[in-house]
């Protein structure tokens, strides 16, 4: 098995779109990793580049290196051939104790037995003429001996050969032909059984696959006669076999018959070429057995939703077939799992491998080692998930972040989860290790006891070895002396093998880059027939030595690029759901409910004059829509009006339930929450206040302004940055921004349970320039309101001259008349530009956050972060800055300062406070939005630490706008843009310290 470093992966079928099935990991990569992925496009497979459908496994050093770490010793290894082309594919088979190397030199196969020891045995075999074109070939070990089967280009043909070798890896006969055809032929494995094997190959027809095969029969000591070439399926978007005793299994991804219907809570949208083209991209999933004489079974459906990508693996666990893939029948792709018994009967259906977590993306399905029962092992990756080193404190560096669970036979994920560091596209080289599990991932290299954890590490091919618990029992980068020219580390790594505990992998230098007598001395743990064999391939100066590595167990200084998830300290993710998919997103709100239960609603992302997706006779804007959630599931998607504005935002607040009836009248109580929001109407906008119940469905709804909003000779005012909070006496309290005096201002106004107004709308701010994104929280007989405002440095009422840039403000009113108590104050002064305020009561009083950029870098001081814009998301220096307030407003301490990780700059920011309080900031390192958490103790004044939760598919231009739902913060929900580019709604679920 190889592993490709800079490529993505599909193993079976077509190339899938890259913004699909692996998308979402690529174009988050290092741009570096572009110049490795165009050097093995050319590679890998001798003289001609492998099929694009089939990339190969393999491990390459990037050529760009910082400086390497020194001291550790260097791993056993013996020179095995030498290559007269450093991306030729060597291929490797174990049997029992021995192993068999093949591979192409000199126009002919050769091989080579490899002992127990990883020594090599006897002289290298001459097996017959090579074709100098061989894209694929496959190498496994059969009854009677070793089996190869290889695709040759001759001209405008290809050719299927097969070739029978004895133990010792010497030809029982000339290689047969299998089949020849002038189609294209992109794929080929063998499949041993007790009774000879079958090969299988696959010959494109445009977007879909035929897979065809050949029965190969052996007699005692006889050449191989294969059968005539004979279908197994035709036109299917993908597959995968596994070998077994009786013959093999194939499983199919099979392409609907129609159109699927769009899966449950997405939001319709006008369909183009790019949806019709990943729609049929979409399958069933099925499974049929081929015995050893080659008699096909027919197809049994496994999956019947056509929802399944073309990312189908199988594997053989505990006399049961596995089959696992990426799928899509919920708005977020996921990992599914199912079993069959023989025969095809599914004993376990279709269902999702792991919790909710985002998007995901199925890596490998590593089955035990053959006959041996055990647990199999699934890969996967989770596009939302903290990258590599963020996630484990026994790991630095950058790097995905795959993550290991083993399975057993029935489908059942284990509760041991470990994570891979893999600082390259496509899957790593993952194995089973005896009773544990064996990979070589391409990561960070550094030492435990670094003494300048900043500095820049190597990215080397590194091997880790996982236990049955999937504890780190060692790790190491695969270093050796036959690559003493290039510090130890080779070109190419590929090939891991383990095999009673021993495991061993191959690794091969640049051409030119030969062994050093010198480097035996540097390795100091080496075989001693190592340096002898280096010294040889040295000479030979333009080939590339090749070198099987042993990946012992031992103590190690280096720190393991590999760690046990299930032990991550919180805070943490634990589960996340998208709850929508459609526009972009605005704003986000959130408000808990009992039981831990939430609602979200939204307003999607609506430019004026820019959508022509409006019925013609119909005034559409942006949509308002509801959900609720629960530990139980997803509530129904309530759309409650699609002639929203953008930028009034929206906001929801609960109450608590109304007291019972006296006269027994109305059922039981429950509690009631009010969506306050911004609608336009012909040209027009207002603020309107909504009744849900915990289903999120409308109860009532009422207009809470009338303003005029026509001007002569001049724009018409605007409502905007709407906010609302549960008065504690039965009502609520809406505030928001309007401009029907001039300026931007802050208003507010009262209304009962009913929505009715039982007080008039109240101006509260009075100052020279504009008000923005104002925050309400209720404190007893209180109204605490913030906003960002840009009057000019100086008093409260902006008397004094200077520069506006815009300061967060603040202001109590009385809860019932909504006169303002006091005088408006200034939280913090600075050149800045604040905005983004957010408020989180608490027994003690209110925490207040906000978020602070160097001016000019966001939006206009006072606007505010624009509607699904983000502001400065991904501008320079943004920073989030907390203040405490008592509970009579006086300021306790001057802000904390919390910077973004790494110096990113700072989006937006959510908190909520029980004990202590809890926070989310979004901030924009590189190019890409990240989620990370912070805790804050009652009294604390140093920034807190931050610990990664996630990073999102969205641009760094946008503000995600997390909400935290209760004073728990147990509930996140945020805006994200899917892969697609559709916009996301998304609850995640958090574990707090």
């Amino acid at each position: 098995m190889l592993v490709r470093s800079a490529l993505p992966s599909v193993r079976r079928g077509p190339q899938r779109d890259a913004g699909r099935l692996r998308g979402a990991a690529l174009r988050r990569r290092a741009p570096a990793l572009l110049g490795a992925a165009l050097a093995l496009l050319l590679g890998c497979s001798g003289a001609t580049q492998a099929p694009a459908a089939r990339p190969a496994r393999v491990v390459k050093t990037p050529p760009a290196q910082p400086k390497a770490p020194e001291g550790p010793p260097l791993l056993p290894a013996q020179v095995v051939a030498e290559l007269e082309d450093e991306d030729a594919t060597p291929y490797f088979a174990r049997r029992g104790d021995e192993a068999l190397l093949l591979y192409a030199a000199g126009g002919r196969w050769r091989t080579r037995v490899i002992g127990a020891d990883g020594a090599p045995r006897g002289d290298v075999v001459d097996a017959g003429p090579a074709a100098a074109d061989v894209p694929v070939a496959a190498l496994r070990a059969g009854p009677q001996g070793y089996i190869a089967a290889w695709i040759e280009q001759i001209g405008g043909s290809r050719a299927v050969r097969a070739l029978a070798l004895d133990p010792a890896g010497k030809p029982v006969a000339p290689a047969s032909a299998v089949a020849q055809t002038a189609e294209e032929i992109t794929w080929l494995d063998v499949l041993p059984n007790a009774k000879g094997a079958l090969v299988l190959w696959e010959m494109p027809r445009e977007d879909r696959v035929d897979v065809v095969m050949t029965v190969l029969a052996q007699d005692k000591g006889a050449a191989i006669k294969p059968t005539a070439p004979a279908s197994v399926a035709r036109g299917v978007l993908g597959w995968n076999a596994v070998a077994t005793e009786r013959g093999a299994a194939v499983a199919l991804v099979l392409p609907p018959a129609a159109p699927p219907p769009r899966a449950q809570g997405k939001a319709a949208r006008k369909a183009d070429a790019d949806d019709v083209a990943e729609t049929a991209k979409l399958g069933s999933v099925s499974l049929l057995e081929i015995d050893a004489a080659g008699k096909v079974s027919a197809p049994v459906a496994v999956s019947p939703e056509p929802t399944a990508q073309i990312d189908l693996e199988i594997a053989e666990v505990g006399g049961r077939y596995l089959l696992s893939w990426t799928d899509e029948r919920d708005i977020d792709s996921a990992v599914y799992l199912a079993a069959a018994e023989p025969g095809g009967k599914v004993v376990v259906a279709p269902r999702q491998a792991t919790p909710p977590s985002g998007e995901q993306a199925l890596v490998s399905l590593v089955a035990p080692p053959a006959g041996a029962g055990g647990r199999a092992l699934l890969a996967w990756e989770d596009v939302l998930r903290p990258r590599g080193g963020d996630g484990g404190a026994e790991v630095g560096g950058a790097g995905r972040l795959i993550h290991l669970a083993s399975v057993g036979p029935d489908g059942a994920l284990g509760v041991e989860r470990a994570a891979l560091v893999f600082s390259a596209s496509g899957p790593p080289d993952l194995t089973a290790d005896g009773d544990g599990f064996a990979a070589v991932t391409l990561a960070p290299a550094t030492l435990k006891a670094a003494r300048d954890p900043a500095a820049a590490p190597p990215i080397w091919p590194t091997f880790v070895r996982f236990g049955p618990d999937l504890s780190v029992r060692a790790a190491e980068p695969v270093r050796a002396a036959p690559f003493a020219a290039t510090g130890g580390v080779p070109y190419l790594v590929r090939g891991l093998s383990c095999h009673k505990g021993a495991c061993v992998t191959l690794a091969s230098a640049a051409a030119g880059a030969g062994a050093q007598q010198g480097g035996a001395q540097q390795g100091g743990a080496q075989q001693g027939g190592a340096a002898k064999a280096a010294g040889a391939a040295g000479a030979v100066g333009a080939r590339a030595p090749l070198a099987l590595v042993s990946l012992p167990v031992r103590e190690s200084a280096w720190r393991a690029p590999a760690f046990r998830e299930d032990r991550d300290p919180p805070p943490r993710a634990t589960a996340v759901r998208a709850l929508a998919e459609g526009d972009p997103l605005a704003k986000v709100a959130a408000a808990e409910l009992d039981g831990g239960a939430a609602l979200a609603a939204w307003v999607t992302y609506f430019v004026e004059g820019a959508s022509d997706g409006a019925p013609r006779g119909q005034d559409l804007s942006a949509t308002l829509a509801v959900r609720a959630v629960s530990p139980g599931g997803l509530g129904k998607l309530n759309v409650l009006s699609q002639k929203a504005s953008s930028l009034g935002g929206v906001a929801i607040a609960t109450a608590p339930p109304a007291p019972a009836d006296p006269k027994g009248k109305g059922g039981a109580a429950q509690a009631e929450s009010v969506i306050a929001w911004v609608a336009r109407e012909r040209g027009e906008t207002q603020v309107y206040v909504t009744k849900v119940d915990a289903t999120g469905a409308k109860i009532a709804q009422k207009k809470l302004t009338t303003a005029p909003r026509k001007k002569q000779g001049g724009a018409a005012s605007e409502a905007s940055d709407v906010a609302i909070a549960y008065d504690g006496a039965g009502g609520f309290i809406v505030a928001w921004v309007d401009t029907r005096d001039g300026n931007a201002e802050v208003y507010a106004a009262r209304v009962d349970r009913a929505l009715n107004r039982t007080a008039p709308d109240r101006r509260i701010t009075n100052a020279p320039l504009d008000a923005a994104e104002v925050q309400i929280a209720v404190r007893g007989q209180e109204a605490w309101l913030v906003w960002s405002d840009a009057r000019p440095a100086g008093d409260a009422a902006g008397a004094a001259g200077g520069e506006a840039t815009g300061d967060v403000f603040f202001a109590r009113l009385d809860a019932k008349t909504l006169q303002r108590i006091g005088d408006e104050a200034r939280l913090h002064a600075s050149s800045e530009h604040s905005r983004s305020p957010v408020l989180a009561p608490h027994e003690g009083g209110v925490l207040v956050g906000w978020v602070d950029e160097p001016a000019g870098d966001g939006a206009a001081a006072g606007g505010g972060a624009a509607a699904g814009g983000g502001g400065a998301a991904g501008g320079a220096g943004g920073r989030a800055r907390l203040v405490r307030l008592d509970n009579g407003g006086a300021m306790q301490g001057p802000p904390v300062t919390i910077e973004g990780p790494d110096g990113a700059s700072v989006s937006s920011i959510a908190l909520a406070c029980d004990k202590a309080c809890r926070g989310v900031l979004a901030s924009a390192p590189g190019d890409s939005v990240a989620l990370s958490a912070f805790t804050l103790a009652p009294g604390e004044a140093a920034a807190p630490p931050l610990k990664p939760l996630a990073w999102l598919t969205g641009s760094a231009s946008r503000d995600v706008s997390p909400a935290l739902a209760g004073r728990s913060g147990a509930s996140l929900f945020f805006a994200d843009d899917a892969v697609s580019g559709s916009g996301r709604v998304r609850w995640m679920t958090i574990a707090w310290p």
